[in-house]
């Protein structure tokens, strides 16, 4: 039997988190759990976590091409989308990318980081058809 896993927690490395922590927090509205110098902890869902780490005290380095993408699943993408542009945050398409194989509506925007943050709405569970 595999042992329980009780939530995630994502950690992405910016060259000082000032900027991130102010996309995360404010424009999202992601909840500020864990709160140090270096690193800060936002819970943005029942059991999902994402942490911001100052590269100079983490334990990696940062990547100038980011090959992590974090998809927050949301039930209206076209209101996430019309909220982002509110904010002034520019969207990957000026509308929502309807994808067939996999069910979806979807944008994304990109953190201060270069990282893409990805707002999916899927109009099946999981895309499935």
């Amino acid at each position: 039997m595999v042992p329980e896993i009780n939530g995630g927690l994502m950690f992405m490395y910016y060259d000082g988190i000032g900027e991130a922590a102010r996309f995360y927090e404010e424009i999202l509205g992601f909840e500020l759990k864990l709160d140090r110098d270096w690193v800060k902890i936002y819970k943005y869902a029942s059991d999902c976590h994402v942490g911001l780490v100052d590269v100079s005290m983490g334990s990696h380095k940062v990547m100038e091409e980011k090959s992590a993408r974090l998809q927050l699943m949301v039930s209206d993408a076209q209101a996430w989308h019309d909220y982002v542009k509110r904010k002034g945050l520019k969207p990957s398409k000026d509308e929502l990318k309807e994808g067939v194989k996999l069910h979806i509506k979807a944008f994304s925007v990109t953190d201060p980081g270069g990282y893409t943050v990805e707002f999916c709405e899927y109009t099946t569970p999981y895309g499935d058809a």
